[in-house]
């Protein structure tokens, strides 16, 4: 009469539930270029192409079932070049980025993202030959907004994979003239806010492709 009741083996344990919020940690590689350039092709350039990376926190949010909010706060260093008879120009960036991600969950750990992005200018230094760039008087941008797309994959529950695809609305160069435009260029040119370029670097905007990894703490 006072044997112990049976256990049944059959009784399934519940699933652990996700945490509806999530905090982790990005990284990434970045190649890229700027492109649309209105006439660098008569200074005898191709577009300025290169490297970079960026790296800062990120996070999400459960919205409905398969469809999250995931914004992120990165610091991103870009350095691009391009070579003039020989000499190679280079254009060295640092910026802080702030994307709002909408994503899609999709089946087998599958997903698909799209956010609106805006890069402030932390610091730009311009390369001639090498050296510093102190014969032309070039200035970039100091905010920049592009939108990113972008796919990727949980390889396990706390880990994700992913390639976006970067595209920037803003010019790089708006306040920078072009030499041959230049009116008076001996008066224009003795005057240290006026921004100017021995190229024309009229058009330009910023492309990238990103190869990124994130850790989810949470």
């Amino acid at each position: 009469a006072n044997e112990a009741m049976p256990i049944d083996e059959q009784q399934a344990v519940p699933a652990p539930k996700k945490q509806p919020i999530g905090i982790g940690a990005r990284a990434a590689f970045i190649y890229g270029n700027f492109w649309g350039f209105k006439d660098l092709k008569s200074d005898g350039l191709d577009d300025p192409t290169g490297l970079g990376g960026e790296f800062g926190l990120a996070a999400r949010f459960n919205i409905v079932k398969g469809l999250q909010f995931a914004p992120e706060i990165l610091f991103r260093f870009f350095n691009l070049s391009h070579e003039e008879d020989d000499i190679e120009r280079c254009y060295n960036q640092m910026f802080l980025d702030f994307e709002f991600y909408i994503r899609g969950i999709l089946g087998g750990g599958f997903f698909l993202e799209v956010a609106p992005q805006i890069s402030i200018n932390v610091n730009s230094e311009y390369t001639y030959d090498g050296r510093k760039n102190e014969f032309e008087n070039i200035d970039q941008s100091a905010a920049e907004f592009g939108i990113n797309f972008g796919a990727g994959y949980y390889v396990m529950e706390n880990l994700s994979l992913n390639f976006r695809w970067y595209m920037g609305f803003t010019e790089v160069f708006p306040d920078v003239k072009y030499e041959g435009d230049m009116n008076s260029i001996k008066d224009e040119k003795s005057k240290s806010t006026v921004k100017w370029a021995t190229i024309n670097l009229k058009g330009a905007h910023t492309m990238m492709f990103k190869f990124g990894v994130t850790y989810w703490f949470i």
